[in-house]
């Protein structure tokens, strides 16, 4: 069974912010590490990130995650 969390657009806001302050100040690897670090013990994380990226290759990530970073945020709630 799949489950859909809808996150309203102010919390969608604030989870961009603290990742991209995370970024800013840590690099994409250590803030990576952080999240799963505060995520663990839920799921299985394997799992999850293959039902998030497949089976897309590293410059393909690379890709997605360059064109995420220049899309131009929306008022929108953001269904996961």
């Amino acid at each position: 069974m799949n489950t859909v969390t809808v996150i309203p657009s102010e919390s969608m806001a604030l989870i961009r912010e603290g990742w991209n302050l995370l970024v800013e100040k840590l690099g994409i690897e250590k803030a990576t590490q952080f999240v799963v670090l505060l995520e663990r013990g839920k799921g299985d994380s394997v799992q999850e990130i293959h039902d998030y990226w497949g089976n897309a290759n590293i410059e393909e990530i690379h890709q997605r995650v360059l064109a995420w970073k220049t899309e131009k945020p929306t008022n929108r709630e953001i269904t996961y």
